[in-house]
């Protein structure tokens, strides 16, 4: 197995650090530019430290172990936790346990694609990418704390944890120690880089017991060592896991140079070319503006005849007449069955719905993971070459469970 090099950016330059398959440093953390960092990771493994200040790492409880399903699910089940549009995330996964349990970290594809980009710029394609908390030593019953470069990390759980400011550190372990009794509280292992041991009077007043120590060589020859023993939860997965690092590495330090002489090409076209080029812009643009909101306002209509749109729409506003007067309308049909379940469920409360080509989605509110399970099968009842329904998530949070559910009318033969 080739060596391994771990990195991190370090303002604007980089870190390293090269080891064996067992985590053992080869030589001594460098510190340099891009050229340098170049030269070193040829013929090695590159493994990507990602700030833990841009991760978010979590947790939720899907009820499938279909790989398509949780892919499909994950997102929306996170979503409450979320600031951002999940479109602008992307979503990693860990291993699902027997309760259905799924670690998850988050990161902005923005900053990944910056990191990666940077990179790539170098010829350097990483192998894995991992949050940073994450390569903190490990055991059950304690919670590492890694204090270096006025900043500080914590380890908290086997897939959890989070990047902060040391002043910040006391609060935090405080609102998480909440979760436990008095008799669960975890043992805090400290660690520190530099010359003298930081201030951790605050941190004592938790009433945990504590064992602080110097790192024992470097912070990156920790994380190289757990990194060799428990690793999970690779943040390269999905689109950035099926990339092809050859046409990557190939394409991406040209993009500039052929981005500039396309450039050269369109000026070289003439005043004349360019004009007509920007009429047949702004002539697909208006067509797709007029297919947006024509598709917004008749979600489930067919092909759209261009040129045509006036006639189409007068003609799905008066079917949307007559299949509202029959009360037949996807959306009412789908309203009325799901309404007259929640009417008589107890156990279950409606927080939301919203509704979007042919598909009602409820966000309910339960008590106990088995009452969304339960309420499917009463939608169903009766109703199964009808309706399909699919329990997209089922969240336990601590005020209860949150969850969606998808309801869809069967398309008849």
């Amino acid at each position: 197995m080739a060596e391994q090099i771990l990195i991190r950016f370090s303002g604007d330059q980089f870190e390293w650090l090269a080891a064996n398959s067992k985590g053992q440093p080869r030589a001594g953390v460098g510190r340099g530019g891009g050229e340098e960092l170049a030269a070193v990771c040829k013929g090695r493994q590159v493994v990507l430290l990602v700030p833990g200040a841009d991760v978010l790492l979590t947790h939720v409880t899907i009820p499938t172990r279909n790989a398509a399903g949780i892919a499909r699910a994950l997102p929306y089940a996170v979503e409450e936790q979320l600031a951002e549009d999940i479109d602008h995330l992307h979503f990693a996964r860990g291993a699902q346990d027997a309760e259905g349990n799924i670690p998850v970290a988050i990161i902005r594809r923005q900053s990944l694609d910056h990191y990666l980009d940077t990179l790539m710029q170098l010829g350097i394609r990483p192998a894995s990418a991992y949050a940073a908390p994450l390569l903190l030593p490990w055991q059950e019953g304690a919670w590492t704390i890694l204090i270096e470069d006025k900043k500080a990390l914590l380890r908290y759980a086997r897939e959890q944890g989070l990047e902060l400011e040391p002043e910040s550190l006391p609060p935090v372990v405080n609102r998480l120690l909440k979760e436990y009794t008095a008799d669960e509280q975890p043992k805090l292992r400290v660690w520190y880089s530099g010359e003298s041991a930081p201030d951790l009077a605050a941190l004592d007043m938790t009433g945990c017991e504590m064992d602080i120590s110097p790192v024992p060589e470097t912070a990156m020859a920790m994380m190289a060592a757990t990194l060799a023993k428990d690793t999970d939860l690779d943040l390269l997965q999905g689109d950035y896991g099926r990339q092809d690092a050859s046409s990557l590495m190939t394409l991406k330090p040209w993009r500039a140079a052929i981005a500039l002489l396309v450039l050269v090409g369109l000026l070289q076209l003439g005043s004349a070319g360019y004009s007509h080029w920007q009429l047949v812009q702004e002539d697909k643009r208006l067509a797709q503006d007029i297919e947006t909101l024509y598709r917004d306002a008749f979600p489930d209509a067919g092909k759209m005849r261009r040129g045509n749109v006036r006639q189409q729409a007068d003609q799905k506003l008066a079917e949307l007449r007559q299949q509202y007067g029959r009360g037949s309308d996807t959306f009412l049909a789908l309203l009325y069955v799901s309404g007259e379940e929640l009417h008589k469920e107890k156990a279950l409360q409606l927080e939301g719905l919203n509704y979007k080509s042919g598909t009602l989605n409820l966000r309910l509110r339960g008590s106990d993971l088995s009452q969304f399970e339960v309420f499917k099968q009463k939608l169903l009842q009766g109703r199964e070459h009808e309706i399909k329904v699919e329990v997209l998530s089922a969240v336990s949070r601590r005020e209860g469970v949150d969850g969606r559910i998808m309801i869809q009318e069967r398309k008849q033969p």
